[in-house]
């Protein structure tokens, strides 16, 4: 069975969302995992799930998301978990209050290991910064939208949709699964 190492709700409801219509199913296992410090998202995405493999040994996928502001050259990047556990959402209006350039970059990566390959697939969703706190949930998501209603993306996740936006990473890796491991489904 393939497993999702995940504990994150919101990316599991992501991951069905998206798989499950195309034939993946898979079960959710938490795992303690050791984040290694890269600027680099797929470093840290293969990193983790060469570890989930080491200590499971099953046919497993993580995703892993950074965010990054084009007025502060890209920072925080891998570290937005970091910025989201140290500022408020009022904090992320103040840093970007004096700049013009409200956009942000949403970064993805799903990496799938099994005892033959290690296969990583990278999106990149554009957004921007409001003006206002709405929402409820990480102080970023509640200051930054991905869509052009301007609704939040803390909005859009307390209505359990966080997949409202067209993103294709999910669909690669179904076609992917389905033409390099052989199997058509993975339900049990």
């Amino acid at each position: 069975m393939l497993k999702y190492i995940t504990s994150n709700k919101e990316k599991i409801i992501t991951a069905r969302r998206n798989l499950e219509p195309l034939g993946i199913f898979f079960r959710e296992h938490e795992l303690e995992l050791i984040e290694i410090q890269s600027e680099s998202l797929v470093d840290i995405a293969i990193h983790k799930a060469k570890q989930a493999f080491e200590k499971l040994n099953t046919p497993l996928f993580i995703s892993d998301h950074g965010w990054s502001i084009s007025a502060l050259n890209g920072f925080p990047g891998a570290y937005m978990k970091y910025m989201n556990n140290c500022l408020s959402s009022q904090d992320f209006l103040n840093l970007m209050q004096l700049h013009e350039d409200k956009t942000i970059l949403k970064h993805e990566v799903i990496c799938y290991i099994d005892d033959k390959q290690t296969k990583f697939f990278t999106a990149e969703i554009k957004g921007y910064f409001i003006n206002e706190i709405r929402g409820e949930g990480l102080p970023a998501m509640r200051v930054v939208s991905l869509l052009s209603s301007g609704k939040t993306v803390a909005e859009c996740t307390q209505k359990g949709i966080n997949s409202y936006i067209e993103n294709p990473i999910w669909n690669e890796f179904a076609i992917w699964l389905k033409v390099n491991t052989k199997l058509y489904s993975f339900k049990d």
